[in-house]
């Protein structure tokens, strides 16, 4: 009796399946390389150049994703995917979740050196504040991207689109004691 209930459980299991009943299932086991190489090749064109991939990403985030606060964040190991994995699932998020879904998007449209950086900022408001940013590293030089910060900072169109640091040095509090975080897959 035994046998055949676990061959009937069986049976079902496999029709299941093959009827497209197991989808919802698949669809939530996507990775997150999956859903980042899927808007990498929806939003850009192979035959654009990285820094035109990285714009259409950067345009996309700013477009794509609302901000929602996050209070008290704390880096922690594998915070990054989390967040990038809110964001794309919530559409809204903190300058956590802004810089980590346009850094794994940037690394899977580039293969560049990518990271996070946590420090403060005063571009908001001018008082120094808690924030995370993108730096992608081209040839041997570091770039930021901030797509949270340019959406919501004043005047900032493209501001804080591949900027050097250098040129942001008054606007991203000490470099030396920002906490870094390298994205990749």
């Amino acid at each position: 009796m035994l046998k055949r209930i676990t061959a009937i459980i069986f049976a079902v299991c496999l029709l299941a399946g093959s009827l497209g009943w197991a989808a919802p299932v698949q669809a939530a086991e996507k990775t997150l390389e999956d859903q980042a190489a899927a808007i990498v090749s929806k939003e850009t064109k192979k035959k654009d150049s990285v820094k035109k991939k990285l714009k259409k990403l950067f345009a996309y985030v700013e477009e794509q994703y609302d901000y929602g606060r996050a209070v008290g964040f704390k880096t922690y190991s594998g915070w990054e995917e989390e967040y990038a994995k809110e964001m794309l699932e919530d559409e809204k998020g903190s300058c956590y979740h802004f810089a980590a879904v346009y850094a794994y998007l940037a690394k899977k449209a580039t293969d560049y050196p990518v990271r996070i950086g946590v420090g403060k900022t005063n571009g908001f408001s001018g008082k120094w504040q808690q924030h995370a940013w993108v730096e992608i590293k081209i040839k041997s030089t570091w770039y930021i991207c901030d797509p949270n910060m340019d959406k919501y900072a004043e005047d900032s169109s493209l501001t804080y689109f591949l900027k050097k640091r250098s040129s942001l040095k008054e606007t991203y509090h000490n470099y030396k004691k920002v906490e870094y975080t390298t994205v990749s897959f």
